[in-house]
């Protein structure tokens, strides 16, 4: 259920009601496309009653379908603000998203978005600790906001970063700030740790560039531990768009020596895995350690596909016997 007004024959979204922590922003009410969301539309910070207060007289509600909804016509769901706020998608026409839109979503853990979003507003993400996962679809002779997204997000992200029918899977590493106060001076110095800041300019006009993203990878293998350094290389790998010769050898040498840790990484998705097994394990003995892998983590399926991609790579030599 959407709270919304209608203004310049387009939608802005003011706020959500329902009983799933899933939102799912429709492209168009009322045959009107819906550009928009308003400031504090899914927080509960001190703004969102101001807005509300300032739109009363235009404020209009429908059902998921589009149907009009009126206040007293039944008990209304609650609304979908702060932490119910679990994992939200947003369509291609949504063009602005207001100030401290999301403030405080601590539960917010997935966002979708299209890359033509061309105002964010400030403090959009502010408290939402725990958004890990982006999925990103480039929209093509538009400035992209994927670089205006990601900076805003200083936690360890896994972005899916969707062009035309091709996907690229990327991880931005962690980056946090520290004040150091020089006493003497009082002089306030701010460091930034961890190789993330970094990653977050590997963009030019607005477009990421591939080319930077994989530049940066020795400075991973320094800073960063071996769990994201092996993830950040597999699906680097296994998701090479724009992957250059020399790059792609540089992750390849990184993944053989690191098979353990690329293992680990990828024991969450069977196909993932599977595919790690196939390209990279050349040896007996690397097959046997994926293998005890699966076998450690109860995965009867990948453990089955394991034995049969194993026993076609490796055959059993028939036994002769001479007398």
């Amino acid at each position: 259920m959407f709270l919304y007004q209608i203004v310049n024959d387009h939608i802005r979204i003011l706020g959500c009601r329902g009983y799933a922590g899933a939102v799912r922003i429709p492209e168009k009410i009322e045959n009107l496309p819906v550009t928009e969301l308003s400031d504090y539309a899914f927080s509960n910070g001190w703004g969102r009653g101001d807005m509300l207060s300032s739109a009363k007289d235009t404020l209009k509600m429908c059902d998921e379908e589009g149907n009009s909804v009126e206040a007293g016509d039944k008990e209304l769901p609650p609304e979908i603000i702060s932490v119910r706020l679990l994992d939200l998608y947003l369509p291609a026409s949504i063009k602005k998203i207001g100030n401290y839109a999301f403030y405080n979503c601590f539960e917010l853990s997935h966002l979708e978005c299209f890359s033509a979003i061309t105002d964010l507003g400030s403090g959009l993400f502010t408290g939402c600790l725990k958004i890990r996962n982006l999925d990103i679809h480039i929209v093509d002779g538009s400035r992209s906001c994927m670089q205006g997204i990601v900076s805003e997000l200083r936690q360890e992200i896994y972005v899916n970063y969707h062009a035309k029918d091709m996907t690229a899977r990327l991880i931005f590493p962690e980056m946090y700030e520290e004040s150091v106060e020089h006493t003497p001076a009082r002089i306030v110095f701010r460091e930034m740790h961890g190789c993330g800041h970094m990653y977050r300019y590997c963009f030019d006009q607005s477009e990421f560039q591939f080319h930077k993203y994989d530049a940066l990878f020795p400075h991973v293998r320094v800073q960063e531990p071996d769990r994201l350094t092996a993830a950040l290389a597999l699906l680097r790998l296994y998701t090479p768009l724009n992957l250059l010769p020399r790059d792609r050898k540089i992750y390849e040498d990184y993944l053989r020596e690191h098979l353990q840790a690329a293992g680990e990484a990828a024991l969450k998705e069977s196909e993932l895995f599977l595919w790690l097994a196939d390209e990279y394990c050349n040896e007996q003995t690397d097959f046997d350690r994926m293998i005890d892998l699966a076998s450690v983590n109860n995965n009867m399926e990948l453990l089955s596909s394991l034995m049969d991609l194993r026993h076609l790579r490796f055959p059993v030599k028939k036994r002769t016997f001479s007398l």
